[in-house]
């Protein structure tokens, strides 16, 4: 009775049509879903039909990732070889996403001139080329990444396929400002576009259907950056300048609410904010990456006043900033009284150590009294051994007139525990009355040991900023729920 059943049992995944069949093996990595093809004569060719192509080595080999960012000969013999043989069986019509994300070898440029037109001709909707590898210290400044220009569009089924597109991902690619305008002036349907270390030089973005812009590191000078994009959400821009930015001019942005800032733009004396001048009362969600000029890191470090705009419907704000002195209280106090409506705060901070440029007592432990009470007030002056912060800061912090309403979650990433944060969090404490939630999140605490070093993690730090941060919590609590990451 048993083998006659087991000879009528029927395979009923292999009875589903084919349609349901593939979008099942779409959520396989490509890897496994080249390997169903042994499981039967029917399963043999379902894969070749997937509309999501990600040849994402990270997720495919990640045992061998690394080997795959520093090694040539490996790159070029085994995952070349690899995206070959899944283009050359394809049997789709149209694809969904077609990602490649490997180091750039110039020897294999025509390679990559074929994927792109298999790409295109498949009519491909997301198209991702990743060309850095690991990271962008991989990378070979003196050469320009891989080219892409019209002469890969002269492919006719290429030409006509690059109007699906809604979305497109380059980085090390080497396109010229007049074919990227080209690109956006044909692909009518382009709702993201993310460019990084691509040479710019001078890039009108004029779009009616894009969405999200990203322009990141783009190592050559960026002259002037002009955006007409009507249906604009989302702006990301980062470069690796140390000083100043390209000329930007934003002719139409109406629906523009979130922005990112990174590099030159926001540092001293922050050209940042004139440019957020322009749609500072439409933004609802900001981050930026403030780092103030080094060479005058005394008194220049306080963001002046009267330069940062208002922003009456910011409700999020993220700030990255490299921590000198105590005067950070001040430039973050400032900004805090020009978003009234702001619920939201983070600040990620990164500690400078050299002699030359940080407070002594910027890194100092502080004492703290587990029999203090929650209501601390700077002006009147407390017994709590801390270094000295400028009167502007401590002055007027708790007078009510200039509290915050609408700040309710504050969040210290790189929390120490020190003189700069835990003075931070006490005058924010104070400062804003309808605070509810401080979060402590040791985890990214991070060191600078001049201002141009890479920045290294801290690990064994992460205990002892969390014992600070919960005697912390027995000083602010029940006004303030202090959560411990």
């Amino acid at each position: 009775m048993d083998i006659l059943s087991s000879q009528i049992v029927t395979d009923r995944i292999s009875e589903l049509p084919d349609e349901i069949l593939v979008d099942c093996l779409s959520l396989l990595d490509m890897k496994s879903t080249a390997q169903t093809s042994i499981i039967s004569r029917r399963w043999r060719y379902l894969w070749t039909h997937l509309s999501t192509l990600d040849f994402d080595p990270e997720l495919t080999y990640p045992e061998e990732f690394e080997t795959f960012s520093k090694n040539e000969k490996y790159e070029t013999t085994k995952y070349f070889a690899w995206i070959n043989q899944v283009v050359s069986v394809h049997r789709g019509t149209s694809i969904d996403k077609f990602r490649v994300h490997s180091r750039y070898v110039t020897s294999y440029a025509t390679q990559l001139d074929k994927w792109v037109q298999f790409a295109f001709s498949k009519r491909v909707k997301e198209l991702v080329l990743n060309l850095i590898g690991i990271n962008l210290i991989c990378i070979d400044h003196s050469e320009k990444g891989y080219p892409l220009g019209f002469e890969t569009l002269r492919y006719p089924p290429c030409y006509t396929g690059i109007t699906a597109i809604q979305s497109l991902h380059l980085c090390y690619v080497n396109v010229s400002d007049e074919f990227l305008e080209f690109l956006m002036s044909h692909c009518h349907h382009l709702e993201r576009l993310y460019l990084q270390a691509i040479p710019l030089s001078n890039l009108k973005v004029k779009s009616s259907k894009l969405k999200y812009l990203s322009i990141v590191m783009c190592f050559s000078d960026l002259e002037e950056l002009e955006i007409d994009a009507e249906n604009l959400l989302y702006f990301l821009y980062d470069d690796a300048k140390r000083e100043g930015g390209p000329h930007m001019v934003f002719r139409c942005v109406p629906k523009l609410v979130e922005t990112d800032f990174r590099g030159g733009l926001c540092q001293f004396p922050f050209p940042i904010f004139e440019k957020l001048s322009l749609f500072s009362g439409q933004l609802c969600k900001l981050s930026l990456d403030i780092d103030p000029n080094w060479k005058t890191y005394e008194t220049d470090l306080a963001i002046p006043e009267g330069v940062i705009p208002s922003f009456p419907n910011l409700k999020q704000f993220t700030c990255t900033t490299i921590c000198y002195d105590s005067s950070c209280i001040l430039a973050l106090k400032r900004f805090i009284e020009a978003c009234p409506n702001l619920e939201e705060l983070k600040m990620q901070i990164i500690y400078m150590q050299n002699d030359g440029y940080c407070e002594a007592d910027v890194l100092r432990e502080i004492d703290l009294d587990e029999n203090l009470q929650p209501e601390i007030n700077f002006s009147s002056g407390h017994d709590m051994e801390i270094g000295h912060v400028p009167d502007t800061v401590t002055g007027n912090m708790n007078e009510e007139k200039s509290s915050h309403q609408n700040l309710r979650i504050l969040e210290v990433v790189g929390f120490l525990g020190v003189e700069c944060d835990t003075r931070l969090i006490l005058a924010i404490i104070n400062y804003a009355c309808s605070l509810k939630t401080v979060i402590c999140d040791p985890q990214g605490i991070r060191y600078s040991h001049t201002p141009f070093d890479n920045f290294t993690d801290a690990p064994n730090e992460h205990d002892a900023a969390k014992r600070r941060a919960r005697q912390l919590a027995k000083i602010v609590e029940p006004k303030v729920k202090v959560v411990v990451i």
